[in-house]
C-alpha cells in the first residue's frame, strides 16, 4: 500500500513537471498577450514551487519510513539475542 501511494505521487509529480514543460513551450509559442503571458508565467512558477514540495514530502516519507523500518529490525534482532 505504502508503496502504491508514493510512486502515485511521484507519477504525478513526473507529469505535472511536464505539463510545466509543456506550457512554457506553449508561452514562446506568441499567441498570448503580455498580461495573459505574465499571469500564466507566474501561475507555472507556483506550480513547480507546489511540485517541488510534494516531491521533497513523498521522498522525505520514504526516508522516515525506511528509517523507521531498520529500526524495528534492530530491535526484533536484539531481543531475539536477549
Amino acid at each position: 500500500m505504502f508503496d502504491i501511494i508514493v510512486r502515485s505521487a511521484l507519477d504525478i509529480v513526473g507529469q505535472t513537471e511536464r505539463l510545466i514543460e509543456a506550457m512554457r513551450r506553449m508561452l514562446q509559442s506568441e499567441e498570448f498577450d503580455e498580461v495573459e503571458v505574465y499571469e500564466l508565467d507566474y501561475e507555472i512558477e507556483r506550480l513547480g514551487d507546489v511540485v517541488f514540495n510534494v516531491d521533497e514530502a513523498v521522498r522525505s516519507l520514504v526516508r522516515s519510513v525506511e528509517y523507521s523500518l531498520k529500526g524495528a529490525h534492530v530491535h526484533a534482532i536484539c531481543r531475539t539475542l536477549h
